[in-house]
């Protein structure tokens, strides 16, 4: 079971990750805390690197689906990549404090999930809408590179919440079909989860077997959901992912 758990759990997330464009560090991180026991820190790491590669397959997947605008993404990263930088060394920098890490990093997963659930429950049930009255547009590039530091430090700290609020952010204030707003969120996802990993890579936060066997699953899982996102009402799927992340963030605060 200690084999078969996490590629089953990689199949899930992988597909969720290719169909919506979030849940992976918010299902994922629980998951190497709560179930396979991770230091705190170390789940961060595990969690990045095995989101940087299941999400540049469903990046590329996205790609063929014409789905990502690359000029889109590069502007995101602008932002994302230095706040991501900064925030994961900070991380880093304080892991000899392990109060901090034993107690407030998983309060601070928590309340993340939490918060990470209320917006995909808002933006399942329409609550979260375009508030602009033209029928395309992307915010401009100062923008993106705002909204993308606010992504970027999330996921250097924590390893989830990024693309989610990214996703929320450009849907409250900017009108795009989803389908674009999955393919450049996973596609940023990718890079960012990338540049973030390496931190925790060279300072040796990473369970490399667990990496691996999630990617078993993940892999055709983030392809089949990349391939299924026209077809799918993304209500049904939003709905049961707000579920599970909002009781993993519940399990993490008054475990």
């Amino acid at each position: 079971m200690d084999i078969v758990l996490p590629v089953i759990v990689g199949l899930v997330i992988g597909f969720l990750i290719g169909l919506t464009g979030m849940g992976g560090g918010a299902l994922t991180t629980p998951f190497l805390l709560l179930v396979m026991k991770l230091d705190p820190i170390l789940a961060v790491g595990t969690d990045l690197t095995f989101a940087a590669i299941t999400k540049t397959l469903g990046g590329i997947q996205h790609r063929r689906e014409k789905n990502v605008s690359i000029k889109r993404v590069f502007w995101l990263a602008v932002g994302s990549i230095p706040a991501s930088f900064l925030s994961a060394q900070f991380v880093l920098r304080h892991s000899e404090n392990r109060a901090m890490f034993d107690e407030i990093l998983p309060n601070i997963l928590g309340v993340t999930l939490i918060i990470v659930s209320f917006i995909i429950i808002a933006r399942a049930f329409h609550l979260l809408r375009d508030i602009v009255i033209f029928e395309m547009e992307w915010p401009p590039s100062w923008a993106l590179i705002v909204i993308g530091a606010i992504g970027g430090v999330l996921v250097g700290m924590t390893s989830i919440g990024g693309g989610t609020v990214i996703m929320a952010m450009l849907l409250i204030f900017f009108s795009i079909p989803l389908n674009q707003l999955v393919g450049v969120d996973v596609t940023h996802g990718a890079l960012l989860a990338m540049i973030a990993a390496i931190n925790y890579l060279l300072a040796g936060q990473v369970d490399f077997m667990l990496v691996g066997l999630l990617l078993i699953g993940s892999l055709p899982g983030v392809w089949l959901g990349a391939r299924a996102i026209k077809k799918i009402d993304l209500r049904i799927v939003r709905g049961i992912l707000a579920v599970m992340i909002v009781a993993a963030g519940i399990e993490l605060l008054f475990r």
